[in-house]
């Protein structure tokens, strides 16, 4: 049994996720969107790193900015934000302060078009500033 746990352990330690394998089986309009938010997120900074892991993917300075989910009808977006500093937050957005997810952050965009995108950006570009950005 305690082989077991080590050997579980060390692939977690040891194993390369890619952007390329969390688009595989997803629709063009779902890997569109992912190629959209990668870039503007890359693109605000050249030290901010995409650090893929196995159900998202991570972009990150020296802590989490975003986590991207990739979902067959949507993206999910997990911001570092405070969900309660922010007033009147999107229809697309919740609050996910003590709810289990994948990634960090408290502050969830669903993303389901390139319209819904563009609500997301400002809240990215907060997350961003807020960690020193």
């Amino acid at each position: 049994m305690v082989a077991a746990g080590k050997k579980a352990a060390l692939t977690r330690a040891t194993a390369v996720y890619t952007f390329e394998e969390h688009l595989e089986g997803k629709s063009d309009g779902i890997k569109e969107l992912a190629f959209a938010i990668q870039e503007f997120i890359t693109g605000l900074d050249s030290t901010i790193q995409e650090v893929p892991k196995k159900n998202y993917i991570a972009y990150k300075t020296s802590q989490n900015i975003v986590c991207m989910e990739l979902q067959n009808q949507r993206i999910l977006l997990y911001l570092k934000l405070n969900p309660k500093e922010i007033s009147n937050p999107p229809k697309i957005s919740r609050d996910m302060t003590g709810k289990g997810h994948y990634g960090s952050g408290d502050f969830e965009i669903s993303v389901k078009s390139m319209e819904d995108f563009e609500v997301a950006k400002p809240y990215i570009l907060m997350a961003y500033q807020k960690l020193g950005g």
